[in-house]
């Protein structure tokens, strides 16, 4: 299936994300960063539209979203961005994000999948997300 292959792709980006927050290649980071994001707006659409939702498909594109936040936060808390007592927002968010996928393990019944960036909460976590890795950039382009 097409969407879970632009799921795999976000996954697949992962790693490089990583590594251009560690090396200080901010604009680098946030391309990835975009780019990851757009695959999460493209495989819901096309699941939807070409009728190719699953309970994998979901699941799986959960785990992405969740690695995704996970992994870019952990990257810039390693790189130092947060200093001093700023490292308890994006632990935080991490929190959250661990408390919102346990309600989705214990109420299956309840649709907790919203459609990208209609609800407000997602679209906020991408743009927090994507403006803190923005600065690492600037900083590295002597802006």
């Amino acid at each position: 299936m097409l969407a879970n292959l632009l799921t795999a792709l976000r996954l697949i980006a992962l790693p490089f994300l990583a590594w251009a927050v560690l090396a200080d290649a901010g604009w680098i980071a946030l391309a990835l960063f975009l780019g990851a994001g757009l695959t999460d707006v493209l495989d819901g659409w096309v699941a939807r539209r070409f009728g190719q939702t699953s309970t994998f498909g979901a699941m799986f594109d959960l785990l992405a979203d969740r690695l995704l936040t996970l992994v870019s936060l952990a990257a810039l808390m390693a790189a130092g961005a947060f200093p001093g007592a700023w490292i308890s927002v994006p632990l935080l968010l991490i929190a959250r994000n661990f408390f919102v996928a346990g309600l989705q393990q214990a109420q299956p019944e309840r649709d907790f999948n919203f459609p990208p960036l209609e609800h407000p909460k997602i679209a906020l976590n991408f743009l927090g997300v994507g403006l803190l890795l923005a600065p690492l950039g600037a900083q590295t382009a002597g802006l």
